[in-house]
Parts: C-alpha cells; sequence; structure tokens
C-alpha cells in the first residue's frame, strides 16, 4: 500500500467536552490530533510540534485564538488556522481573515461542517506547498533542464510552452501516460502570469461520473437547506489560477459539457439558488489522444474542442528522445540520495549502455520508478551496476540485439 502522509491538526479549546470530543472525532477520521486546553498551551505545542491545521477557540482565559493565529503566522506560516466561536460578528471575521484565519466555524459546533473545513484546509495547504515547490523546480534553468532534457525535441516544447504560457489560452497537452505530460502543465501555469494563484490538478482517468462532478463542482445546496454547509470544488479553488484535467479524455461527457457551459460563461452558480461566482480561470487539460480524434470521435464537447485545438502541444515520449535519458538518470538518482546519509555513486558504463538505448515503454515515469525502485536495494556508496537492472529490460535489450535469420 502506498505511505499516506499523516493530517497533523492541533485542537484548542478550554472547555474539556469539547476538547475531547474533537480529538476522538478527528482521530476517527484520519487525523494525528494533539489537544491543548489554552491558549498558552497551544502555543508552546505549536513551537515544538509541527502541524498541518489549528483549530482553535477564539476566546479563552490569557492567551486568545487571536494569539495563538499570530503564534502561527511567525513560527510555522504555512499551517492553517481555523477559528472556533459562540459570538460570531462581522468585526470577529474581519479580525480572524485580516490576521489570516483560514475560516472560522460558529458554534455550537456541527461535527460534519467541522470535518468538510479542516479537510479543505488541509487540501489548500498542501497545494500551496506543492506549488511553492514546483514554482522554484520550474524557475531554476539547472533544475529544468535536470528535470526534462536538453534534447532538440524537448527544447521545442519548452518553446512553444514558454511562448504559450504568456498568454490567457487554454492548453492541451497531447502525449502517452508517463511522458511528463503533468509537470509540463505546472510549467506552463508557474512561467505564466497566474504564477502568484493555485495550479489545481484533477485526475480524470478511473473517475465515475458522480465523483468526478462533486471533486470539480462541489456539493452543491437545494434550494433553501442551508443544515449542510456549501462545499466549494476544485473549479471555485482555481480561481485566478489554473486548472489542469489530467486524462480529459476518459472524463465522462456530461461532466464536460457541464464545465464547457461554465469556461464559457466564466459563471459558477453554487446549487439551485445559489450564488453566482464569477471566475477567472486558466484550462489545461492532458490527453492521449490527438485534437482530430478527440474531435471526429465526439469525446469532448465541440465548444471545448474549439477552445483547446489552438493550444495543442505535443508532448514526445523518451524513446523519440533517448539523449535525455542520462540527464534524467542523474537527476532521480540525485533526488534519492537526498534521503541517503551515504550517496549512491552514480551508474557505471555498462549499467547505461543497456539503460540508453532502452525504448522505455512508460516513459518518464517509469525511468523514475526504475531508480527509486534501484536504490532502494543497493548498498549505501556503490554504483548502479547493469546486474542491478531488471531481468525484464536486460531480456528486451538483448532480443534486440539478436541478428535476423534471412530465409
Amino acid at each position: 500500500m502506498p505511505n499516506t502522509p499523516l493530517k497533523r491538526i492541533l485542537v484548542v479549546d478550554d472547555e474539556p467536552s469539547i476538547l475531547e470530543l474533537l480529538v476522538t472525532v478527528l482521530g476517527e477520521n484520519g487525523w494525528d490530533v494533539t489537544g491543548a486546553g489554552s491558549g498558552s498551551e497551544g502555543i508552546e505545542k505549536l513551537e515544538r510540534g509541527q502541524f498541518d491545521v489549528i483549530l482553535t477557540d477564539l476566546m479563552m482565559p490569557g492567551d486568545t485564538g487571536i494569539d495563538l493565529l499570530r503564534a502561527s503566522k511567525e513560527f510555522r506560516p504555512d499551517v492553517e488556522v481555523i477559528l472556533m466561536t459562540g459570538f460570531a460578528t462581522a468585526d470577529t471575521a474581519i479580525e480572524a481573515m485580516r490576521n489570516g484565519a483560514f475560516h472560522y466555524l460558529v458554534k455550537p459546533l456541527k461535527l460534519e461542517e467541522v470535518l468538510h473545513l479542516t479537510e479543505k484546509a488541509y487540501t489548500q495547504r498542501q497545494l500551496l506547498r506543492e506549488n511553492q515547490f514546483l514554482k522554484a523546480e520550474v524557475r531554476a534553468g539547472y533544475q529544468l533542464q535536470s528535470v526534462v532534457g536538453d534534447s532538440e525535441a524537448i527544447e521545442r516544447v519548452i518553446a512553444s510552452l514558454q511562448a504559450i504560457a504568456a498568454t490567457q489560452d487554454p492548453v492541451l497537452l497531447v502525449g502517452e501516460r508517463g511522458s511528463g505530460r503533468s509537470f509540463f502543465a505546472r510549467f506552463v501555469h508557474f512561467c505564466s502570469p497566474r504564477s502568484a494563484g493555485l495550479f489545481v490538478p484533477v485526475r480524470c482517468a478511473g473517475q465515475p461520473e458522480e465523483k468526478l462532478a462533486a471533486d470539480l463542482l462541489g456539493h452543491a445546496l437545494p434550494a433553501g437547506d442551508r443544515s449542510v454547509p456549501y462545499r466549494s470544488g476544485k473549479i471555485e479553488m482555481a480561481n485566478h489560477g489554473t486548472l489542469f484535467l489530467a486524462d480529459i479524455d476518459e472524463a465522462d461527457r456530461g461532466v464536460l459539457d457541464r464545465l464547457a457551459m461554465i469556461l464559457e460563461t466564466k459563471t459558477l452558480s453554487q446549487g439551485e439558488g445559489g450564488r453566482e461566482v464569477p471566475l477567472d480561470i486558466r484550462f489545461i487539460a492532458s490527453s492521449t489522444l490527438p485534437t482530430d480524434e478527440l474531435k471526429s470521435r465526439g469525446i469532448l464537447p465541440s465548444r471545448m474542442t474549439a477552445m483547446l485545438e489552438t493550444g495543442t502541444v505535443r508532448i514526445p515520449a523518451l524513446r523519440e528522445r533517448k539523449e535525455d535519458v542520462p540527464l534524467l538518470l542523474v537527476h532521480f538518482l540525485e533526488e534519492v540520495n537526498q534521503d541517503r546519509k551515504k550517496p549512491l555513486k552514480g551508474f557505471t558504463p555498462a549499467a547505461l549502455s543497456v539503460l540508453e538505448p532502452y525504448d522505455w515503454p512508460g516513459n518518464v515515469r517509469e525511468l523514475v520508478n526504475l531508480v527509486r525502485n534501484i536504490s532502494s536495494k543497493k548498498k549505501q556508496g556503490t554504483m548502479i551496476d547493469a546486474s542491478d537492472i531488471p531481468p525484464e529490460i536486460l531480456y528486451r535489450q538483448l532480443r534486440k540485439k539478436e541478428p535476423v535469420e534471412e530465409d
């Protein structure tokens, strides 16, 4: 099973019964919970621990929730803070937001609303962290070259995407799975005037219609029903930033029809009778199929195809740019070495003689997984040799070298 990162939350409330309830409920829903019975204790635990989200009461004796909020912005500025209050006023909201709170909840608490808002805060923090990391990555010239290569084919792609990034036009990245389409989508975002906004990815492959619709559109409220909080989706989260649909050719057509209308009208309705949210979104999608096939097979709404076809860029498969393989191998080995006390020293000539001409049917993704899998079995400070390469790769290479018998 893949490792799931801990979702760490600090819960602070001076009422023991509320604190105990929140610690229990959040713990049962996958959170690693630390509790504190006062603002002072909360600040002390904040200074010593690592947290993704803080859920704190506003009015407490001594240090208040606002004091804890200010301390978090000083010591842990990337932590999202949600305030709880029994005395919600406009002034309360203004002061909370002015000091950098993610949101606030009104007591008596609704547990479903607590769970929804804490999850939303965690998602926001993860997206911000990922955006900050990738922004630094794609803007560093050496790092960019290391990640994607320096072949003529990839240099043409980079030049095309840099030109497109300066516009507001939608983009379609066409290529095989594992070829780096998601990376290049991020590249467009972080080279664009929208780089201060969020890059919000949505995976379409294998998503049932209802799940994909909820992921994109959120959970709308029936008219007049305010018992459950409105849940915003990825479209609203991407406002003033970039929305990326990976493998759009596998998305449900009904969901795409709704998305095309939203992108065309630049408006999102929050459910029946809900408010209309004006949208300002850069739309990027990826597909394994080219635009002419998407059009001929009617996979996308015609208005969406028209949006995307002028901004289509083909991402070459790794077998089409094998001169990039050594650079990519070194880059991803350096990534692995960051977690080692004594780094691996590189690849022997024998290993490179096998890996460079290999066709890489899984593209860059296969290369990354190969480096990680081999490195996990290697002794510290050694080199990766041909003997470390999986037998199936060696076998394929040998088959390619076998002479063809003439009739």
